[in-house]
């Protein structure tokens, strides 16, 4: 009778350890993690749905974003129209609707501007800056000229210091550019050269236009949008 030699004894013991261990995993396949680096329900995460802009709407139009930046016409005839107590309430509704991960900011303008928050930041959405926003909204009233270039100016620089990744501006108003006397044709197309220049960042700028507006004053209006990645929608009563 053959005998093995020690050294091929130990082999053979250690080969049936090893098919011991394969057949140990083919039973159980189904509990088996393959990269013991990973969670076992690491496979399959998703944090898109985080990444998901905010939608608001506002006068019809909705608006995508987690950066909201708002110009709106103060003039005269937004005053006596009664059109600027309605966009007061479209901001403030809007304003109330947003989530405290949202950025935003308010241009009211006339022959001068005021503006929300007046430090030149965007304002945090929490509970306590949306209050201020609100109140501060309700104390705006209407005033004579129209000089929008220094309203958009105004909020692209807001929206510009704004570190919300999906950034949109909204422009609310007759397309008016009666601003200290300048002819209005003349002012608006410096306005709209001005407007392609501070928008460096590329922006969206949508514009509502209400009340009565001259073909002049809709084609400003028009281009404004076309040129900055946004849309024209026209509000009629």
């Amino acid at each position: 009778m053959r005998t093995l030699s020690p050294l091929a004894l130990v082999g053979f013991v250690l080969g049936l350890s090893g098919l011991g261990q394969v057949c140990g995993q083919d039973s159980g396949g189904g509990g088996v993690k393959e990269n013991l680096d990973l969670p076992f329900d690491a496979i399959g995460d998703n944090d898109d749905e985080d990444e998901l802009p905010e939608v608001v709407n506002f006068y019809g139009l909705n608006l995508e974003g987690d950066g909201f930046f708002y110009v709106v016409d103060r003039s005269g005839s937004m005053q006596d129209s009664g059109e600027l107590n309605v966009a007061k309430r479209e901001v403030t509704k809007n304003i109330q609707e947003f989530s405290d991960r949202v950025q935003f900011g308010i241009v009211f303008f006339a022959k001068d501007v005021n503006q929300f928050p007046q430090g030149g930041q965007p304002a945090e959405a929490n509970p306590g800056m949306k209050s201020s926003a609100i109140s501060w909204l309700q104390a705006q009233t209407g005033s004579s000229g129209s000089c929008c270039m220094a309203g958009f100016t105004a909020v692209l620089k807001l929206a510009s210091q704004s570190t919300a990744k999906r950034k949109v501006v909204v422009y609310l108003g007759d397309g008016g550019g009666t601003c200290s006397g300048e002819d209005e044709s003349a002012y608006l197309a410096k306005t709209q050269s001005a407007i392609n220049a501070q928008n460096f960042l590329r922006i969206q700028i949508n514009t509502i236009g209400v009340l009565q507006i001259p073909e002049i004053n809709e084609k400003f209006l028009k281009t404004v949008a076309a040129s900055n990645g946004g849309t024209y929608s026209r509000v009629t009563r």
